[in-house]
């Protein structure tokens, strides 16, 4: 009996000595999403690695990994919240010269800007009167798209809009845009008439235009909130999902369009350049996407600032859509000065106004 303490003591010392040994210098820690931007909700990857890039084994390895707060995890037994952030905590066996991976499935649930910010990693020894730490900055950022408005009513208005700006299009026809000749019926105005060509046929010819190849159209997004007016969350997170909205459809009419507004943009690692021309197609409507998850409630003018920008960027377009989250006496004066100081269609969408009739 002495002889089996003793070797049982003698084992656990040496046990106790290799363990103290024990350095985190060694360990390295990764971590990634498997997308940077998604939608509300929608299911992503995180992706862990952990590599011992030394000889030791490491019996136990404690991780907590630091999420956002408003993260949705969907192996919960792990993951206990707080009012910064979330934090994961698993615990690992990890031989010497070894990586292990691991991947966790979660969604976010609201747009916005998120961060996975990295990990603590703690060991400790045999008998367990000791602990090491090491703290690991993994700064990734992830970007939720605002929703899309699946809304008929919206979506037709837009269709009533589309064919306003369109049909004055019509009227101020531009000879540049000429794309072919038809035959005269009779119903074309006169000055649709193309003499050269009738002279060339022997018969009266007409102009046909494109009427669509250099549309474009304005954005105008306003979240400018007095102090007095309280914060209104829910009507700018809708505001922001009008603008979406309205990106959307005038990519299924390809026409361009460009984005201008007073929301302080959190960008970190996204390349947002070019908004504020007008254009068209995946990139363009991706780049938007990608600057509306990073947009803040904050900004940097208020309304009589963006009414500013929109003046002095003004570059021809055929419509502005103004949207704002509600309306007043300064909203309504913007909207009526834009049509006379730049004589185009300025179609106002508040967000109080819509959700009311919905």
């Amino acid at each position: 009996m002495v002889i089996f303490l003793v070797v049982l003591v003698t084992f656990g010392a040496i046990l106790e000595l290799l363990s103290l040994k024990i350095n985190l210098s060694n360990i390295h820690y990764h971590c990634i999403p498997s997308k940077i931007g998604c939608e509300p909700g929608e299911v992503f990857q995180i992706m862990t690695t952990v590599s011992n890039y030394g000889f030791r084994t490491i019996p136990f390895l404690k991780l907590e990994e630091e999420f956002p707060k408003d993260i949705v995890i969907l192996d919960k037994e792990n993951a206990l919240g707080n009012q910064n952030y979330c934090l994961y905590t698993s615990m690992l066996y990890i031989r010497g010269r070894q990586r292990i991976t691991r991947t966790i499935r979660a969604s976010l649930p609201n747009r916005g800007l998120y961060f996975l910010e990295g990990s603590r990693l703690f060991s400790g020894d045999f008998l367990g009167l000791r602990e090491n730490f090491k703290e690991v900055k993994n700064r990734k950022e992830i970007i939720v798209f605002p929703k899309l408005i699946n809304d008929n009513t919206i979506l037709q208005a837009l269709s009533g809009y589309y064919g306003d700006f369109t049909a004055r299009r019509y009227y101020i026809e531009d000879p540049l845009l000429v794309t072919s000749y038809r035959d005269y019926t009779g119903r074309e105005p006169m000055r649709s008439i193309s003499w050269l060509q009738s002279a060339k046929k022997n018969r009266l010819m007409v102009k046909e235009f494109d009427y669509t190849t250099d549309m474009s159209v304005t954005i105008l997004l306003d979240v400018y909130l007095h102090w007095s007016e309280g914060t209104h969350r829910s009507l700018l997170e809708y505001c922001f999902s009008l603008v979406r909205t309205i990106a959307e459809f005038l990519e299924q009419k390809k026409v361009s369009y460009r984005l201008l507004t007073n929301a302080y943009i959190r960008s970190e690692n996204t390349d947002i350049e070019g908004l504020d021309r007008a254009g068209q197609g995946s990139h363009h409507y991706t780049m938007l996407l990608y600057t509306l998850g990073q947009a803040d409630s904050n900004t940097f003018c208020d309304i009589e600032g963006i009414y500013n920008i929109a003046i002095k960027k003004y570059s021809g377009e055929n419509a502005i859509f103004y949207i704002a989250p509600f309306e007043n006496e300064k909203r309504s004066g913007l909207v009526n000065n834009l049509k006379n100081q730049l004589r185009c269609q300025v179609y106002p969408m508040y967000a109080s106004a819509i959700q009311e009739v919905e």
